[in-house]
């Protein structure tokens, strides 16, 4: 998931500091009642520690039901690139069966597409708040690479505000 829409009033804020704004705090639980509605959740949720980041984080895990001690916070989720996103996920327990990222573009979108195309990325469009699920096939988590995956679904709030409560 690629955090929710963020602020930019302040002006010479660090970027590492910018709150969500009022759209994304509407977006993100939108977004986690729709995982709870469809029996989607994830057993653990991995985020950036940015501020946006974690705000996200917590009003989806609110709205999708999922208890604070089921996430965790890593600095290279800002910070880090591709290659830390993959890392990630390779760290996963091997006990859960579905996980969430919680991160920023261009990195969120280029890793989507380099494990759903391999080398040959595909492109994954992800607005804010923007979920991708992807589909791996894998045994164990530490053998998610480039290329063992598929785009399952994408969901994005301006759909579900356009369904509405249909979902």
């Amino acid at each position: 998931m690629r955090h929710a829409k963020s602020s930019w009033d302040s002006a010479g804020q660090k970027d590492f500091e910018r709150p969500l704004a009022e759209r994304g705090l509407n977006d993100a639980p939108i977004m986690g009642q729709f995982v709870n509605n469809i029996n989607y959740n994830p057993a653990a949720i991995y985020s950036s520690t940015a501020k946006r980041a974690v705000q996200t984080v917590r009003l989806f895990a609110e709205a999708a039901q999922i208890k604070p001690d089921n996430i965790q916070w890593n600095e290279d989720l800002y910070y880090g690139s591709m290659k830390d996103y993959i890392e990630q996920i390779q760290a996963a327990s091997d006990d859960h069966e579905r996980i969430m990222l919680v991160g920023h573009n261009p990195i969120m979108e280029n890793t989507a597409g380099m494990l759903a195309g391999s080398e040959h990325k595909i492109a994954v469009r992800m607005p804010t708040a923007a979920l991708v699920c992807l589909e791996c096939f894998a045994n164990s988590w530490i053998d998610v690479t480039p290329g063992t995956c598929q785009i399952k679904w994408m969901m994005i709030p301006k759909v579900l505000k356009k369904i509405g409560a249909s979902y």
